[in-house]
């Protein structure tokens, strides 16, 4: 197995007008296997798999679509008229097309290194940068997706009769009339030498947001709408500003006056206005006065992507931009880039032999752990808070409890917990939405019980070996269980075990922390508790992520599979159904809490209300709860009867419909409801509190059950 890797670029930024150009980390990725047997007898020995952005429109024949194109040329310029062995090329594509993000160039040099590759020609990436100018004619792209980093280039003239050739397969930029045909003729070669580069400093500091709108520019009509001369007070502005920036780009600490006004432009901005709705008012809706950490703004590439550079505050100037754009009734997404310095790398598997052994010899990538640390940013970063900034990457996560509101040293608390085998269904599904909110709400809702406010979470992620998009859905489905906690995802551990985990199985635990403000009471308050005191109820959503072995297990006898039509919601599968995700309580009882109305809660987790409930009371207390005043949600229901579950055995496995019991003062029961309430929550009168003389909760009418 080969792994060909190249990162996605921005070209120009700002003046530079197809001189310099900005790797980012966004990858392409190649899977190569040679001496592939399923690929014998493909055409021209190549077959050709595709993941990734358009993938609808990439065409997967091997003399057309531009990557393995570009290898054929790179094999026919060295008499090799095809892939010399049998080869498996598996595409991973992350990159936006049509963008301004460098798609087309990242193509070219994977597809040269390919040829490369393939052909077993030593190539450096020296000459490698020859053959990509052959065909893709904008070495800013080219230069920063081969060497990476932020680069300056220019191109050496070339014979315009060799550019007349067929044979070469130029990418989609003016003009493009070749497409790679094969005449059977020896393909022109590229002289030596023809492009030549340099590595500019880039601060630390600088990262790279990217504002990506919902609709493509091509190439052709991004270069279509430039003049074919300009003014000289143009020309001049443009080399004054790029003077400057790309040393004001290496200073650190940066200075944003310097960086904003150096990426000023007027060779391409204001003549691709008429492609980019709104293009001159949103570039300009942004300054470092108006949002602090921003350093400088521009079109990246032919558009219509913007690419703003900031130190800090990433969240805001990204959601203005997008909210500039849909004001023009455009939707857009944004990704959080830094500099990918290493450009292209090619890496080798365990059927490469020759050379010493690595740690993806024994089945641990370290570059897939990078490549899932890049893809999660975005979601991490959406967790914010004040106090804790969501940034991974280092060594462990920050919090700033004065930042966070406390400005006396308060009670810390901290909870850690799992999934468990709820994963089993989420394996079995290929979905792993939802099981991250899981793991999140099975800590933060035993946080709040205690009265503290969540902070900060990370997660442990254990696999046999990483599947970046598995563990990214993972991921960000704990970014959004931390966003309806109000906690920051500051950091987590993921480790690859192969041996101890089977196929894509995984395993996976969180730890929270939180906070109780000096002064008061870690709940529950046992001793205020008397009887008479009301229990009140929060519904659950189903089965939460308890009681799963039983579950399976009734699903087992029943005869069903996860995929079939849940008998309890004809509307869904049993799988979807039982992956809803835990409730998380916290903004609801924070809001309670804050006004000191409740005496204690239990969040009903593994031992159902029996075990849990008598947690939150004094000894000489019990919980006399009607089972008639909630609702026993569809597919709890349908559980105990098709399992034949008894009463007693339903209430000590699974939370019958209520996910949280919180026990109230009877002179507080109508504001602690409204308090509920008006934060979200839909709370019922369950019971109340009463001398106990036996067990700890006693449930009535529990005959409705059944």
């Amino acid at each position: 197995m080969i792994a060909i890797k190249v990162p996605c670029s921005s070209a120009n930024i700002g003046p530079g007008f197809d001189v310099i150009g900005l790797a980012l980390s966004l990858w392409l990725e190649l899977r190569v296997t040679v001496g592939d047997e399923s690929s014998k007898g493909a055409p021209h020995n190549c077959r050709v798999t595709y993941e990734g952005q358009g993938q609808e429109d990439v065409d997967l024949a091997p003399d057309r679509n531009l990557i393995t194109q570009t290898a054929l040329y790179v094999l026919r310029c060295h008499d090799k008229r095809d892939f010399p062995e049998p080869t498996h090329v598996h595409i991973k594509n992350p990159i936006p097309l049509g963008r301004g993000l460098g798609s087309s160039g990242a193509a070219v040099v994977a597809g040269v290194s390919l040829g490369n590759e393939a052909g077993k020609l030593g190539l450096s990436k020296d000459r490698i940068l020859d053959f990509c100018l052959m065909i893709e004619r904008h070495p800013d792209n080219v230069a920063a997706a081969l060497y990476g980093g932020f680069v300056g280039s220019y191109l050496k003239e070339l014979d315009p009769e060799d550019m007349k050739r067929k044979e070469i397969p130029l990418a989609e930029v003016l003009p493009a009339p070749q497409g790679g045909v094969d005449t059977g003729l020896k393909p022109p070669i590229p002289p030596m030498d023809i492009g030549k580069h340099i590595r500019f400093p880039w601060a630390p500091e600088i990262k790279c947001l990217a504002i990506i709108p919902d609709f493509e520019v091509s190439t052709a009509k991004a270069r279509g709408v430039l003049p074919s001369s300009y003014e000289k007070a143009d020309v001049v502005y443009n080399l004054q500003r790029v003077a400057l920036l790309t040393t004001a780009l290496g200073q650190s600490p940066p200075t944003a006056e310097l960086i904003y006004d150096g990426m000023q432009d007027k060779f391409h901005q204001p003549y691709r206005k008429t492609l980019i709705p709104g293009l001159t008012e949103i570039l300009r809706s942004v300054t470092p006065t108006s949002h602090p950490g921003l350093l400088g703004i521009c079109l990246s590439g032919a558009g219509p992507t913007i690419l703003a550079l900031a130190t800090h505050n990433f969240d805001h100037i990204a959601k203005h931009l997008c909210q500039q754009f849909e004001q023009e009734s455009i939707k857009c997404r944004w990704e959080l880039l830094e500099p990918a310095n290493d450009g292209l790398t090619v890496s080798y598997g365990v059927e490469n032999t020759a050379s010493g052994m690595t740690y993806a010899d024994a089945g641990v990538s370290i570059d897939l752990g990078n490549d899932l640390v890049q893809s999660i940013k975005k979601a991490v970063a959406s967790t914010r808070r004040p106090g804790a900034d969501a940034e991974i990457g280092g060594f462990g996560g920050a919090l700033d409890l004065k930042a966070a509101g406390y400005e006396e040293p308060p009670i810390l608390i901290q909870a850690i917990d799992g999934v468990g085998t709820k994963l089993k269904i989420a394996f079995a599904m290929d979905d792993f939405s939802t099981v991250g909110i899981d793991l999140v709400a099975m800590n933060v809702n035993d946080l709040i019980v205690q009265g503290a406010e969540p902070l900060t979470f990370m997660d442990y992620y254990a696999c046999s070996k990483l599947d970046v998009r598995d563990a990214t859905r993972f991921v960000e489905g704990v970014a959004e269980g931390c966003k309806q906690a109000g906690c920051a995802l500051v950091g987590g551990e993921t480790a690859e075990m192969p041996g101890m985990y089977q196929g894509k199985e995984f395993d996976a635990g969180g730890a929270a922390t939180g906070a109780l403000k000096r002064g008061r009471k870690i709940l529950p308050d046992k001793e205020a508790m008397k009887e008479g005191d009301i229990l009140l109820g929060l519904k659950s959503s189903g089965v939460h992520s308890n009681g799963f072995s039983l579950v399976r297990k009734i699903i087992e006898k029943a005869g069903l599979s996860f995929t079939d039509e849940a008998p309890w919601d004809k509307s869904t599968t049993v799988g979807h159904s039982l992956l809803e995700p835990t409730k998380i309580y916290v903004k609801p009882l924070k809001a309670a809490i804050d006004q000191e109305l409740l005496l204690g809660m239990a969040h009903i987790t593994g031992g159902g209300l029996e075990d849990n409930i008598p947690r939150m009371l004094p000894k000489h207390l019990a919980a006399e709860m009607d089972v008639a005043t909630w609702p026993v949600p569809a597919t709890l229901a349908w559980l105990k009867q098709a399992g034949k579950v008894s009463s007693r055995e339903f209430a000590r496995t699974w939370n019958t419909g209520l996910g949280m019991v919180i026990a109230v003062a009877e002179n507080k029961v109508d504001a602690a409801m409204q308090a509920l309430s008006s934060a979200g929550a839909d709370p019922v009168k369950v019971g109340r509190l009463v001398r106990k003389s036996g067990e700890g909760v006693i449930l009535r009418g529990t005959e409705k059950w059944d």
